[in-house]
């Protein structure tokens, strides 16, 4: 247990953690509305799905160079530029709900905009956040900063589908879960505002060479680190294929038959599983990660199928409880195998591949999940997605890539 809670005695890492919490939670309300506003305004799963292309194009096109910027620039000044900006994108989208002006290819352009600025935010924030502790509370720090972002998953969806159906009606209602999320990316320009850096410290430093040779090693690390490349490959598969805000609103209003407020509830059981998970990683301090993310995706597929199958909200959110356990355990192990694999001076490099597999396959399985959706209906896409993670989890389920470890 003490070892779970290492992270929390550095004051800088609880500035974080506060800040990371606070920002993820507007995000969430936000992507709620985002997903749920598109679907009322073009009643297309496929118009729905193409938001997540309009962010995973920016973030693949340029996660890479973000870590490498990561690791010449300083990390909180990073921050503060691209956190200043999303915060500015989502004021203006507001005030054009407000003014009765939003058009759905306004979203299109927020989705765009926050992915290119993601692309740079994420590989700086993961690096900043493990130069905040000691090595040996890397695990700690990677679990906490989970938590943050699963807890806000459990009640900003809550929070954004609640800021809808009580927005005060007509289209300016759909204005208040933008607002939302401009004030909580103050949390995190405070928090970076009270830490306390040491100039010489390992985050601040600049890394040699030109950008492509910054980006061409990161990416030699990991396709010589066999558990962290199985890792991410298998990431990228569950990010096609796995479960995403597409399907569940999708499935939420045509297969359910709830509201808002109803998605807001299934996407925060999927937050409360993620939590509990999370704070079981706090208590296990888990080592054997290859063998956890393995046995963890594997359930994961069985629970995607059940919850393909389901009619019932109820039911759903339990089962969505199920999948965000088995997902946080998951992400929770990839991410701790990351930092701890990883030099400081590759840091940025190295977590910009492991954003450019979960932020660049997720939206893209957005996009994957509203075509499939369209032609076979939401709950058979959900089917097959479960199919084929199951598929590749049996293909790494090997002796040697486990051995590799």
């Amino acid at each position: 247990m003490r070892g779970g809670f290492q992270a929390l005695r550095s004051r800088n890492y609880v500035l974080y953690f506060f800040g990371q919490f606070t920002s993820q939670t507007g995000a969430w309300v936000e992507q709620t509305a985002v997903s749920w506003i598109l679907y009322e305004l073009t009643g297309s799963p496929l118009l729905l799905g193409l938001a997540g292309l309009a962010r995973a194009a920016p973030t693949i096109a340029l996660a890479l160079i973000g870590g490498a910027v990561a690791d010449r620039l300083p990390r909180r000044a990073m921050l503060y530029c691209t956190e200043s900006l999303m915060f500015a994108n989502s004021l203006v989208i507001g005030l054009l709900a407000w003014g009765g002006r939003l058009e759905y290819w306004h979203l299109y352009v927020l989705s765009f905009v926050n992915g290119t600025l993601g692309a740079f935010s994420v590989p700086a924030r993961q690096a900043l956040f493990a130069g905040l502790v000691p090595r040996e509370a890397v695990q700690s720090a990677v679990t906490f900063n989970a938590i943050a972002v699963r807890f806000s998953m459990l009640i900003g969806p809550s929070i954004g589908g609640a800021a809808l159906a009580y927005g005060g009606g007509g289209a300016g209602s759909y204005a208040l879960p933008f607002w939302i999320n401009a004030v909580c990316f103050t949390g995190m320009l405070t928090a970076l505002a009270a830490m306390r850096l040491p100039p010489g410290a390992p985050h601040a430093q600049a890394a040699p060479g030109t950008l492509w040779q910054g980006m061409k090693e990161g990416l030699q690390f990991v396709w010589g680190h066999t558990p962290l490349r199985v890792a991410l490959a298998l990431e990228i598969v569950s990010g096609l294929f796995g479960h995403n805000i597409t399907l569940i609103t999708i499935i939420a209003k045509d297969v359910i038959g709830t509201d808002a407020q109803g998605l807001g509830w299934m996407m925060s059981g999927l937050g409360a599983g993620g939590l509990c998970a999370m704070l079981f990683m706090v208590v296990a301090q888990l080592r054997r990660h290859m063998h956890v993310i393995l046995s963890a995706g594997a359930v994961y597929a069985v629970i995607l199928a059940a919850f393909a199958l389901s009619h019932w909200l109820a039911l759903s959110v339990v089962l969505l409880f199920l999948l965000g356990t088995c997902d946080g355990i998951w992400g929770v192990n990839r991410n701790t195998l990351a930092q701890t694999a990883v030099p400081d001076n590759l840091r940025g490099r190295i977590m910009s591949v492991v954003v450019l597999t979960t932020r660049g396959s997720a939206p893209l399985g957005r996009l994957q999940a509203g075509f499939v959706a369209d032609l076979v209906g939401a709950s058979v896409a959900t089917l097959i997605g479960a199919a084929v993670i199951a598929a590749a989890i049996a293909n790494w389920w090997g002796v040697r890539t486990v051995e590799a470890e």
